[in-house]
């Protein structure tokens, strides 16, 4: 896995150009569990990075294009269609900040 030091920090500089991850779950899925330990994570590893998750159970209005649950969104984009591992994850949020520096 990439050495997480640093990675993001130019993003902390200018929050306007931050990634951002939405995690959508809802409340009767019972692997969305995960994806909220994912989303604390995430949170955790990259303070830089913008983390919604999104409880499709109270905001159907806010799913667009999202058909299952969890759905992981990257700048606009479904990347995840169920939980990734961790270290997928991360790997994949590790390019995306070293790509948007």
């Amino acid at each position: 896995m990439p050495k997480l030091d640093n990675v993001g920090d130019e993003q902390l500089r200018e929050p306007d150009r931050a990634p951002r991850l939405q995690i959508y779950v809802a409340r009767h899925c019972p692997i969305c569990e995960e994806a909220r330990r994912l989303a604390r994570v995430v949170r955790y590893k990259f303070p830089a990075l913008a983390v919604d998750v999104i409880d499709l159970t109270h905001s159907k209005a806010e799913a667009g294009e999202v058909f299952a649950v969890p759905t992981y969104v990257l700048n606009g984009r479904v990347r995840f269609l169920g939980n990734p591992s961790e270290e997928e994850l991360c790997d994949l949020l590790v390019r995306e900040l070293d790509s948007s520096a």
